[in-house]
C-alpha cells in the first residue's frame, strides 16, 4: 500500500470505503481495522480515528506507517468548517456548504496551519504558527493539474462518484448522502452566536432568522448546481480544538489566509507527506449543522477519488 487514507471517524469513511475499483479486504491490527482498496491504479489503506483530534491522527499515522511500510504518503480527507467567502475586494469567492477544500501553499505557509501551537508567557499567551511544507511534489503537480483542468468545478466526475457512493452504500444509509439543498445552507451574521441556554441544537426552533442568509440571498457566487461543488484551493487550519467562534474564524482568515478549519490534519505534519481535502458542513461558528457531515464526507472523498485517477503511481 503506497498511499493512507486517514477519516476522522468511521461514519466519514463509509463513502470512501464504496470508492473502489478492488477490494483487498480488512485488516486487524492492534484494534484498529483497516480498509486494503484499490482505487485505479493505486493500492490504498484506509482507516478511521477512534475520536477526532490531531492527537488521534498523528497516533493513527504512526500506527499505519508501522504496519505499512511503503506507504508514501497520506491524505486526510473528511468533513471541515468554512470561511464564507475569502479573495480581494470586489472578486471574492463564496464558500458554500458542500463545497470542497484542498490543501495548497498559500502565502508563506504550506496549505496547513497548526494555529493553537503556543506558550504562556508572564505576559499572556504567546502563539507559534506551526505549518506544513506543502504537499509532496507529486501530490502538488497533480493537485495543480485537476485545478487547471477544472479552475472551480471538477467537471462531471464527482457527480458520477456520488451516484456510486449511494448505489453501493445499504439502501436505509442513502438518503444521509444526498445534499440536503440550498434552503438548508442558511449562513448567520458573525456576531449573532448561537444561543446556548437555548439547549435547542436546532437554530429554526431557537435563532433569529432574521440575523441570517439562505445561500440564494448571497449573490451570483453563491450558487451551485446539484452535485457540482465548487473546489477551492488554500491554507487550512488545524488545532485540537472545534472552531466555533465566528469572530476568531475572521481573525485567522485575515491573520493566515486560512479558508477553512480541520482537526486532524496537523497532527500529520511531523515526518507525514500528505494532502488534506475536506468538505464544508457548517461555517466555522457556533451554528453547527450535522445535517451536512454524510454529505460532506462523501464529496470529499469523490474529490480524492478523482485526484487519484490522475496521480502518478
Amino acid at each position: 500500500y503506497t498511499i493512507g487514507w486517514i477519516a476522522p471517524l468511521a461514519l466519514k469513511l463509509t463513502a470512501a470505503k464504496a470508492l473502489r475499483d478492488g477490494v483487498h479486504g480488512n485488516i486487524h491490527i492492534d484494534g484498529y481495522i483497516y480498509y486494503g482498496r484499490r482505487i485505479r491504479e493505486h493500492n490504498v489503506i484506509m482507516a478511521a480515528q477512534p475520536e477526532m483530534g490531531t492527537d488521534a491522527a498523528s497516533d493513527l499515522a504512526a500506527r499505519m506507517r508501522a504496519a505499512f511500510k511503503n506507504i508514501e504518503y497520506f491524505m486526510v480527507v473528511g468533513i471541515g468548517d468554512g470561511v464564507p467567502s475569502y479573495g480581494s475586494s470586489g472578486a471574492r469567492s463564496q464558500i458554500v456548504l458542500g463545497g470542497v477544500v484542498v490543501s495548497s501553499p498559500k502565502g508563506s505557509y504550506g496549505g496547513v496551519i497548526q494555529y493553537d501551537y503556543g506558550a504562556w508567557m508572564e505576559e499572556g499567551r504567546h502563539e507559534f504558527f506551526r505549518h506544513s511544507n506543502g504537499p509532496p511534489a507529486t501530490v502538488l503537480t497533480a493537485v495543480n493539474g485537476l485545478r487547471a483542468k477544472h479552475p472551480l468545478t471538477p467537471g462531471m466526475k464527482i457527480p458520477c462518484s456520488l451516484e456510486e457512493i449511494r448505489l453501493k452504500i445499504r439502501e436505509d444509509e442513502r438518503t444521509y448522502f444526498k445534499g440536503q439543498g440550498a434552503n438548508q445552507d442558511r449562513l448567520f451574521q458573525y456576531n449573532y452566536p448561537h444561543p446556548e441556554a437555548s439547549g435547542n441544537k436546532n437554530c429554526k426552533n431557537c435563532c433569529n432568522l432574521k440575523r441570517s442568509q439562505l445561500r440564494e440571498s448571497r449573490g451570483p457566487q453563491a450558487i451551485r448546481q446539484v452535485d457540482t461543488p465548487k473546489i477551492h484551493y488554500g491554507n487550512i487550519g488545524s488545532s485540537n480544538q472545534l472552531q466555533m467562534s465566528a469572530t476568531k474564524r475572521n481573525q485567522l482568515h485575515k491573520k493566515l489566509e486560512v479558508i477553512c478549519f480541520e482537526m486532524e490534519g496537523a497532527g500529520v505534519i511531523q515526518r507525514n507527506p500528505f494532502l488534506v481535502i475536506r468538505e464544508i458542513c457548517d461555517y466555522s461558528d457556533s451554528h453547527k449543522n450535522k445535517k451536512w457531515q454524510p454529505y460532506a464526507a462523501a464529496t470529499a472523498a469523490a474529490y480524492a477519488k478523482e485526484l487519484l485517477e490522475i496521480l502518478p503511481t
